[in-house]
């Protein structure tokens, strides 16, 4: 199969939310999981990655339902961009993450803004930058994505810490690169702080490996 099963459902999912108004509720995971024919757990993990990528949210009490329209689609981002280049926002949600919570030197319950950018090469996707910044922080310093980017271009206003990860292309982000599954690449992890030492943002940025060779040498 080309594509796992989770994902086969997320794509069918996909489908049926294009044409739903935000706010409407989503089918229960029992009667998803009747109607594709597979266990609750792959349509958990569809429904997982949507509400990660801010195409879906949940209400404890209520159930799933579709976000507001203008979080999912495309947005041209202008700072920090060289000649023949195009950054574009793909996504943005906040929730809490327990994992990215520690790094970050924040409590395990604070909301966190995840966004996930691309830099197009003409018509080409050459990295996805996912990122990771308390929700409190956005909203003090930061306020749009232009903030975001002006963090990751001024980079001699923070100390920036670089980890290189070679490692197989995430799923999620198989799409958007358009590259096929289990492709090697390179991830670098950039962690960047305060002149003081606070931690503000969290950066993992995956290269194309056919449009931006990155080399690592001892």
């Amino acid at each position: 199969m080309s594509q796992p099963l989770y994902q086969q459902v997320k794509s069918e999912l996909l489908n049926q939310i294009s044409s739903m108004k935000a706010n409407s509720s989503i089918p229960s995971e029992r009667t998803l999981s009747q109607k594709f024919n597979v266990s609750r757990m792959t349509v958990r993990k569809a429904i997982d990655e949507l509400v990660d990528e801010g195409i879906l949210y949940r209400n404890k009490t209520r159930g799933t339902f579709v976000a507001e329209k203008h979080l999912v689609r495309k947005n041209s981002v202008t700072e920090g961009v060289s000649e023949g280049e195009t950054k574009h926002l793909l996504y943005m949600t906040r929730r809490t993450f327990e994992e990215i919570a520690p790094i970050l030197n924040a409590p395990i319950y604070e909301d966190i803004m995840r966004i996930v950018m691309n830099k197009q090469k003409g018509n080409v996707t050459a990295t996805v930058d996912e990122m990771y910044i308390t929700y409190p922080y956005y909203e003090e310093n930061v306020h749009d994505i232009d903030g975001i980017v002006a963090i990751c271009e001024n980079k001699k206003e923070y100390h920036v810490t670089q980890t290189f990860y070679p490692m197989l292309i995430p799923v999620q982000f198989v799409n958007i690169l358009d590259i096929p599954m289990n492709t090697p690449i390179i991830m670098i992890r950039s962690i960047y702080r305060t002149l003081e030492g606070k931690p503000i943002l969290l950066r993992k940025t995956y290269y194309n490996p056919t449009i931006e060779t990155i080399e690592i040498s001892n």
